[in-house]
């Protein structure tokens, strides 16, 4: 049994200004430290973590990163667990994508997981990748607690998984709001969620 804690990272400048990031590199924001800060805390308080895994993109390691630094534990960087690839709206404004993209963006956002960026992930992909690190991580680290520093995208489409929803039911979840925590068991064969997208710990730092 492995139990794996997930944060999704703190705000992002890019989510403070109205990006769409994607896959690429976006500091957190004054607001995301304040939430990594109190994030960390959160985790350290309740959970004896054994092991810490990131996306490799800065947002989500520098959100965890307090964690590791007071265990004194190595991050390890996990490219299938950064965020989903966006293709060419990656890095522009929503003002900029509902402007020259307007039908595909709509598409995309009322039915993500069956529509797809131009040249962009899919969800299917997202969760596969996950997924199958998520297995492996498991293996190697079996009967341990193990934080993942990760994305709003992954989280839905682990929730997905978990919950043996088809993806066309993914329009109805809710995105997990910046620093939320979930909690969830693998057993080698089967997910358990104990908690999703929690977010007390935040207080007056919610966005």
């Amino acid at each position: 049994m492995v139990k794996f804690i997930f944060v999704r990272h703190g705000q992002s400048k890019a989510n403070e200004t109205g990006y769409l990031i994607g896959s690429l590199e976006t500091p957190l924001s004054a607001l995301g430290e304040k939430q990594a800060h109190a994030v960390c805390e959160y985790i350290l308080k309740v959970y004896k973590v054994d092991a810490v895994y990131s996306s490799p993109l800065s947002r989500a390691y520098d959100t965890i990163k307090g964690v590791a630094k007071t265990l004194g534990l190595r991050i390890s960087k996990e490219e299938d667990l950064r965020e989903i690839n966006v293709g060419v709206w990656e890095g522009l404004s929503y003002e900029m994508i509902n402007r020259d993209y307007a039908k595909e963006h709509y598409a995309w956002a009322t039915d993500t997981g069956l529509n797809s960026p131009p040249k962009g992930e899919t969800m299917a992909e997202v969760q596969k990748r996950v997924i199958s690190k998520l297995t492996e991580i498991a293996k190697k680290e079996d009967g341990k607690t193990v934080l993942i520093g990760t994305h709003a995208a992954v989280m839905r489409a682990v929730q997905c998984y978990v919950q043996k929803l088809p993806l066309s039911l993914m329009k109805h979840l809710p995105w997990v709001c910046n620093a939320s925590v979930s909690e969830i068991d693998f057993d080698g064969e089967n997910f358990y969620i104990y908690k999703f997208g929690y977010d007390g710990h935040l207080a007056g730092l919610k966005k």
